[in-house]
């Protein structure tokens, strides 16, 4: 039986805020210990994404990360959907160069899919990346 990426999925769907300001999200990250965050909208659909690197581009800019609302940053994302299998998933990860991607539910977030996590019987080392195999394994 095919594996789903909802059987890989971290977290129970934290996110944070279209409205909440970068310094709220920087604690978010923080308090996760986590370097992206899905940006949710009013009902839990992922309009975007904040990373570290937005804190820091915002710092370096010298705006004021607690003026600055994390709807503004939001632009496209990658989302998996709960039910796709596994493989599916990994390759758009790896094609798109991908860390983690929200994965979601009927359009809401249900958790994050990332790579960092992802267990051995997905992930094998070799020269150029990720067996085929272990991918086609799953």
């Amino acid at each position: 039986m095919c594996k789903t990426a909802r059987e890989f999925v971290t977290g129970v769907g934290e996110c944070v805020s279209e409205y909440e300001t970068v310094l709220e999200g920087a604690r978010k990250l923080a308090a996760f210990g986590v370097d992206a965050l899905p940006v949710c909208g009013d009902d839990r659909n992922v309009v975007g994404m904040l990373s570290e690197r937005d804190v820091v581009r915002i710092v370096a800019e010298r705006r004021d990360p607690d003026s600055v609302r994390i709807g503004l940053l939001a632009d496209h994302v990658s989302v998996v959907d709960a039910n796709a299998p596994i493989a599916e998933a990994l390759t758009t990860m790896l094609e798109r160069d991908l860390d983690s991607a929200p994965v979601t539910d009927e359009g809401r977030l249900i958790g994050m899919l990332r790579r960092t996590e992802l267990d051995g019987r997905l992930l094998e080392p070799a020269e150029g990346g990720v067996h085929a195999a272990a991918v086609a394994r799953v």
